[in-house]
């Protein structure tokens, strides 16, 4: 019997375990994770501003067995892609195929700044602080800063502002707090174009949510409160919500699949690596396309379908980059920003406007994935 070994139990991890699963029936498939639940992404930002608690929203991994799908609730502390192998907490595990999805990191220097008022906007454990300094939030200035590139989910800080907007408005405060978005890029989302960058700048301007391009956060002081830019200006902030900068995670930098930036470098239409039998998916790859969910799972599909091939001699398929992301607008509104992001000489991206419809669909979108690879239903 053939097995792959699946490092990552998020977007990636998840589909190439399902796919595997219903396209070799007779393969061993395990995947390999650090956490023991999964939720999407946008989730945690529905929680901060009380449109549903994110335990609402997640599932627990250990629901894979009911599908043939073996789970390893550990940490891996090294990766051997020569015999596809890797060691972990609980003991050394080795499969025919390894398929690495194991996201992206905040780096520690900029976990060890967000403290007090300032919060890592990504993070579930930060979660009650956050809604607690939140809802004491009456006025001032509500800062969210991109704190470097790449990060997870380009419309993720844009699609928070709209998000607070509408949260402090619901409470009657919108008028005493200052609201900004910083970004060390020279506009809201470069890799999805001008067009649409300026279409998500005029609606924060439309908000009255201030956008500052090109400003890189040098450092934070959270006893003074202060942003500190590189061109030496200063904002001082009464909350902060930082979108950090992703990094490779360090068990894939520190192993021989380890390219530029500490990123895997696979080829970017089958995900082969330079080891045989050893496929990378995902945010721990490098970009493009952008580092979101939908792109991982697309990515995944076509690993997992490569590996099916390999085993009995069926067709393989190529990953072409094509997916789309989610950006919710105020007043349960939605668009996507969906095209090609291999396209020549740039990306090819649209962005419908925003309306009641697509921000049902996001909905589908998670409930969906927890069903029918967690048997989970949101409520």
């Amino acid at each position: 019997m053939t097995s792959t070994l699946i490092l990552g139990g998020g977007f990636g991890g998840l589909a190439a375990a399902h796919e595997l699963r219903a396209r070799l029936p007779e393969h061993e498939v395990t995947v390999v994770a650090a956490e023991d639940h999964f939720y999407n992404g946008f989730a945690k930002t529905w929680d901060l501003v009380g449109a549903r608690p994110l335990e609402q929203g997640t599932a627990s991994l250990s629901a894979l067995h009911r599908h043939g799908i073996r789970f390893v609730h550990t940490r891996i502390t090294a990766i051997d892609p020569a015999h596809c192998r890797v060691e972990t907490e609980a003991g050394p595990l080795s499969a025919d195929f390894l398929v690495i999805a194991l996201g992206a990191n905040t780096p520690p220097e900029q976990t060890a700044q967000l403290r007090g008022s300032a919060h890592d906007l990504y993070s579930a454990d930060a979660l009650p602080a956050m809604r607690t300094d939140l809802a004491r939030l009456d006025s001032g200035t509500l800062v969210v800063p991109v704190l470097g590139t790449p990060y997870k989910c380009p419309p993720a800080p844009y699609e928070a502002a709209f998000l607070l907007d509408d949260y402090l408005r619901g409470r009657g405060v919108r008028d005493q707090v200052q609201l900004l978005v910083t970004t060390p890029q020279p506009m809201t989302m470069p890799g999805a174009g001008s067009e649409v960058s300026t279409f998500v700048a005029d609606a924060l301007t439309d908000r009255g949510i201030q956008l500052r391009t090109e400003q890189s956060v040098q450092t934070i002081d959270p006893d003074a409160r202060t942003v500190l830019f590189a061109d030496g200006d200063r904002l001082p902030y009464t909350l902060l919500l930082a979108v950090p900068q992703a990094v490779a995670p360090q068990v894939v930098a520190d192993s021989p699949l380890a390219g530029e930036g500490g990123w895997i470098h696979p080829d970017r239409e089958t995900r082969r690596t330079d080891f045989d039998r050893v496929y990378a998916v995902g945010d721990c790859t490098a970009s493009p396309p952008p580092k979101a969910g939908i792109f991982a799972e697309g990515m995944a599909r076509v690993a997992a379908r490569n590996i099916a091939a390999e085993v009995d001699g069926g067709q393989g398929d190529r990953f072409d980059g094509t997916g789309y992301c989610f950006l919710e607008f105020p007043e349960q509104r939605a668009a996507t920003l969906e095209g090609n992001f291999f396209a020549e000489p740039k990306p090819d991206v649209r962005m419908a406007e925003p309306d009641t419809d697509t921000f049902t669909r996001k909905h589908a979108f998670e409930a969906e994935r927890l069903r029918n690879w967690l048997d989970a239903t949101p409520t």
